[in-house]
């Protein structure tokens, strides 16, 4: 037997909560090979509060990367965060291009704990949105893309789901997470026809470093064993639910997220609720 195979572009976080690593941990939980191209290295200052710096790969490296590990291995699936530079992500499009491989994109345009926006809008929708078999924007990337001031609820995260659908993605998941006003921790799918919400008890108010990654990540595992969209984005739910209720605690004041904790130390009384 083979295992799938997933590869992910994205920065690397040195704190291990976030990015390619959060990625490469997610695909292994699901018993998918990982590989990974690195767009970028984030690194903390202690002494400023642990602001984040994003030290970006040239372009050229980017593909050099992407070239070697698609000639090295035939991938289910690719995933993408955090690509840095106009040019890194068009290098990142035409590759996308070049193959029909599901395509997973977690459009990261805010980077947590700085709150600075990454100007890629206008590229991700005319390069990369198109190509997207999912989409998975939290928020605030949402509100960005279907250019809102923000969304409130679940009522405009469908308006945005649908909005983003017309932007040319198969299928859209606005993240609701930490960041929405509920007692519960919404997500919506929208593949052009049928819209569906899923729904759990939220765990916490806080914010856990690399539940976004790790969610984006997950369903792209799980279209890499043969999950259906739906199922492979209530399966990531309940997996990263996990997960942040076993966040592991920092000196940056934001907990990493605990990838094994559904195998390892699940949390009583997660169920994710599909309508």
């Amino acid at each position: 037997m083979t295992a799938p195979r997933g590869l992910t572009v994205a920065g690397l976080d040195v704190s291990g909560g976030a990015g390619l690593g959060a990625d490469m941990k997610m695909f292994e939980e699901y018993g998918v090979f990982s590989a990974a191209v690195i767009t970028c290295v984030v690194t903390f200052d202690p002494d400023n509060g642990f602001y984040h710096s994003a030290e970006f790969q040239d372009a050229d490296f980017i593909r050099q990367q992407l070239d070697s590990t698609l000639a090295i291995h035939d991938y289910d699936v690719i995933k993408s965060g955090m690509v840095g530079s106009v040019d890194s992500a068009l290098v990142l499009a035409d590759r996308l291009k070049n193959n029909h491989l599901p395509y997973v994109f977690d459009p990261v345009l805010v980077c947590k704990g700085t709150g600075s926006m990454v100007d890629l809008k206008d590229l991700f929708i005319e390069n990369l949105v198109p190509l997207a078999t999912v989409i998975t924007p939290n928020l605030e990337e949402a509100a960005t893309l279907v250019g809102a001031a923000e969304l409130t609820n679940v009522d405009e995260m469908a308006e945005a789901a649908k909005a983003i659908h017309a932007m040319g993605a198969d299928n859209v998941v606005v993240k609701g997470g930490a960041r929405l006003h509920s007692d519960e921790a919404i997500d919506v799918l929208y593949d052009g026809e049928t819209l569906t919400t899923f729904s759990s008890q939220k765990i916490t108010n806080d914010l856990v470093n690399g539940a976004g990654c790790s969610f984006a990540a997950a369903i792209a595992a799980g279209l890499a064993t043969g999950l259906s969209v739906p199922e492979a984005v209530r399966k990531s739910k309940e997996t990263v639910a996990h997960g942040i209720a076993a966040a592991v605690a920092n000196a940056t004041g934001v907990g990493s997220l605990l990838h094994p904790a559904a195998r390892c130390c699940p949390h009583e009384g997660i169920v994710v609720e599909q309508h």
